[in-house]
């Protein structure tokens, strides 16, 4: 399953906010247009398949004023995706919707209608229907009714609540968010404390790398370190997980080979570009099925890397069938992607709201591509260049 489009209204700058999305995607714009809230609002329908609103919130450190658009006096918040996912008719797509009212003065949000439903021909068939009035209910795919959903208190989704062992899309659309994994707020300073536990992921901050690395099969690790190789050239011969003080607890070992001697480097000694590389490799070998979110891929990377992760990224979505959204602001990141890939970012200058747009789809952008790598094309053009080309011909 990935999504293929979102359709957001009144998430931080995200207003009447459209977005279409491929298996690996890569955002660009420049500072403050929006790439990152588009992470966060992907992160937020992801995180409301396994949490109510209130613990995602606190979790990320939020009140509900931070998240509801301050540039228009609206309460409801509008979030919806359309999804393919491969059946044994062949590609189909469904699409989930939700909405929630923000309660500012009261710092809580609730639940006031979600709707699920699969595209069939010409025709919207409906799986899933809730509303904070009425109730709700889940019917099979020939459309005869299953489960009444009764009338809720909730700051959380219906998807969260409740289970779909008869219904299969709505399970998958469920399994699909909660496999999916955010790992945009990745911390080199997380990454050196130690960890313990067998994990199957990484962690938010990659504060769970040490034991996802332990708990790799040996496929996995042999995988891992593979890539170590390919990216570092044979400079680093090895990284393991190490058990060190309290029991359980394992940190990272690097191991450096040069010609006359071996040097162990821990943790807490190695560089954040390396820790950051690391997190990259390690996440291609999470066994999920959903969508994964990365901010800023170039921070700390040393740019003779980037190739060659860009290449390793694609692969991994290629080969594993899941998806990857990116974030950048590197022109040296972009030459290697794949232009159709790219999706560019700006604010509107009279509301201020983000806009997006497929470069490829505005005739001017796409000829001058024809000669030049995309990153060359942010190099020659300026931002306002380029957004006046978007909103000519958007305008026209």
């Amino acid at each position: 399953m990935v999504i293929k489009s979102i359709y957001v209204d009144n998430f931080k700058a995200l207003n009447d906010f459209q977005m279409d999305f491929t298996p690996f995607t890569v955002i660009v714009g420049n500072n403050m247009s929006g790439k990152s809230t588009v992470l966060q609002v992907l992160d937020f329908m992801a995180s409301l398949a396994r949490e109510d609103a209130g613990v995602i919130l606190e979790r990320r450190g939020w009140k509900v004023s931070d998240v509801k658009s301050r540039m228009r006096n609206l309460q409801r918040i509008i979030i919806s995706c359309d999804l393919e996912f491969e059946s044994k008719e062949g590609p189909q797509s469904v699409h989930w919707g939700i909405q929630i009212l923000a309660h500012t003065q009261k710092n809580m949000m609730e639940l006031e209608q979600e709707t699920v439903w699969k595209q069939r021909e010409n025709q919207k068939e409906i799986l899933l229907f809730y509303s904070k009035e009425k109730g709700g209910f889940i019917q099979n795919g020939e459309g005869k009714q299953q489960v009444i959903i009764p009338r809720l208190q909730s700051d959380s989704s219906v998807l969260k609540i409740m289970n779909f062992g008869e219904f299969p899309v709505l399970q998958s659309l469920k399994d699909f968010w909660m496999n999916s994994d955010s790992f945009e707020l990745l911390s080199p300073e997380k990454m050196r404390l130690s960890s313990r536990g067998d994990v199957d992921t990484i962690g938010n901050a990659g504060e769970k790398l040490p034991s996802f690395v332990k708990s790799m099969n040996s496929e996995q690790k042999k995988r891992f370190a593979e890539k170590i190789n390919q990216v570092l050239d044979g400079k680093i011969a090895g990284v393991e997980a190490q058990t060190k003080g309290k029991p359980g607890w394992t940190h990272l070992v690097a191991e450096e080979t040069y010609k006359n001697k071996t040097l162990i480097i821990e943790s807490k000694n190695m560089s954040d570009g390396i820790l950051r590389l690391l997190a990259f490799l390690a996440i291609c070998e999470i066994d999920k099925n959903g969508v994964m979110l990365l901010d800023e891929i170039e921070n700390g990377i040393n740019l003779d890397y980037a190739e060659k992760i860009i290449r390793i990224l694609e692969k991994n979505c290629e080969e594993k069938k899941n998806q990857l959204i990116v974030t950048t602001h590197s022109p040296i990141f972009l030459d290697y992607v794949d232009k159709e890939n790219i999706r560019y970012m700006y604010r509107d200058g009279e509301t201020g709201n983000c806009r997006s747009s497929s470069l490829t789809k505005n005739r001017e952008l796409n000829d001058k591509m024809q000669y030049l790598y995309p990153g060359e094309l942010f190099m020659n053009m300026s931002n306002n260049d380029i957004i006046k080309a978007l909103m000519m011909e958007r305008d026209a």
